[in-house]
């Protein structure tokens, strides 16, 4: 191919800055770019880019209608790799069917979630918001990830769960104007999340939603059963041996054996019995229809846990009491982090697939591509 039936017309270039006309300076040297496979056989573009002469920016490479700049691969290879990717969740298998290398799929990914963010409407109104942590690595090693709940989709993600991890997510994730519009942000009660919403979204709701709060009840049940289990196993009683998962399990996920053997349990004067139902009661306070009835329930609920005399529940119970505001937010706005533990469960399984990431850049690029619901493609 020569200069001058390079683009089918003129030995003319627009300048890759300011998409001027300029003329060619020179040639480089002979690149490859890898195109969709004829024939079950690999294919290689082959070509010599001119570099062109910018009054204003000088010399530069002249752009190539087949590929992107600094991209080895043509937009329509790259579009294909883009959708094996997407069909099979796991880099590994995508690579043995592209047969590319790890560090060429790592390098589509990167370029696709570079190009999906730059792509985003930061005008688009977001009402609802969820933050919420995750675990990265062992050794306590945690990501906090900013989700839109509505769409189920993850804005961004930062290492570490800190003040200054959190307030870096609630910038990097959306917006200013966005952030002006947001109605709720439904998360747990760590201290950094709730100042981060404080800052940054001061016209927000912090809502606590039942599944956090589910989670606090349940810790508080199971540590009153292994209390309780030590004392009864020192009197020979195995009334609580093996019943972890009774007690904690939600009555539509058990089957009629395990219905059975905890209603035996439940007639029984064991602490552990008591502490939980406490806990199913306060079911009752997410279906309240008005603020009204919502704080009459806690009023009478948190005194009667109080006066239960049990410590881990007491220690619930004014935890709750303390966060309350965010309780009664849920009654406004019904939203809940529900959508923000699917998509947990989608990043553990990302992880699974990947057999667990060793650097952190690596595993932000794979959530944000896969769960980013970005415009991924040139």
């Amino acid at each position: 191919m020569t200069l001058t039936d390079f683009d089918g017309r003129s030995a003319n270039f627009a300048c890759p800055e300011c998409h001027q006309n300029a003329n060619i300076y020179d040639r480089r040297e002979k690149r490859e770019w890898r195109h969709l496979d004829s024939c079950q056989f690999k294919t290689f573009l082959v070509a010599s880019v001119p570099r062109v002469s910018c009054p204003k920016h000088g010399i530069l490479t002249a752009p190539v209608f087949w590929s992107e700049a600094n991209s080895r691969f043509t937009e329509m290879f790259e579009t294909f790799a883009l959708h094996v990717l997407l069909a099979t969740q796991v880099q590994a298998r995508a690579a043995n069917l592209l047969r590319l290398s790890p560090g060429q799929i790592h390098d589509l990914m990167q370029r696709a979630v570079a190009r999906g963010l730059l792509r985003r409407d930061t005008t688009e109104e977001i009402a609802h918001l969820s933050v919420d942590e995750k675990s990265f690595q062992e050794g306590h090693r945690y990501v906090s990830i900013l989700s839109d709940p509505c769409v189920k989709r993850v804005l961004d993600l930062v290492e570490g769960r800190s003040q200054e991890s959190v307030d870096e997510l609630f910038t990097t994730g959306i917006s200013s104007q966005q952030r002006k519009k947001v109605r709720s942000v439904s998360m747990d009660m760590w201290p950094a999340f709730m100042k981060a919403r404080e800052t940054f979204c001061p016209q927000a709701d912090t809502v606590h939603d039942r599944y956090h709060v589910a989670a606090y009840l349940n810790d508080a049940v199971d540590k009153t059963r292994r209390a309780e289990n030590k004392q009864l196993t020192r009197q020979d009683d195995t009334s609580l041996h093996k019943s972890k998962y009774l007690w904690l399990r939600s009555d539509a996920n058990m089957t009629d054996k395990q219905r059975t053997a905890l209603e035996a349990l439940t007639c029984l004067e064991l602490d552990t019995a008591k502490v939980w139902a406490f806990k199913e009661s306060f079911r009752q306070f997410f279906e309240c229809a008005t603020e009204y009835g919502a704080r009459s329930f806690f009023l009478c609920w948190h005194e009667a846990a109080l006066a239960l005399g049990n410590t881990h529940l007491a220690k619930v119970a004014n935890m709750l009491n303390r966060h309350l505001g965010g309780l009664i937010a849920y009654i406004h706005h019904r939203v809940t982090n529900a959508a923000a533990e699917g998509l947990n469960a989608q990043i553990q399984l990302i992880k699974s697939n990947a057999r667990g990431f060793r650097k952190w850049g690596n595993f932000r690029i794979a959530i944000l591509f896969f769960l980013g619901k970005l415009d991924l493609y040139p």
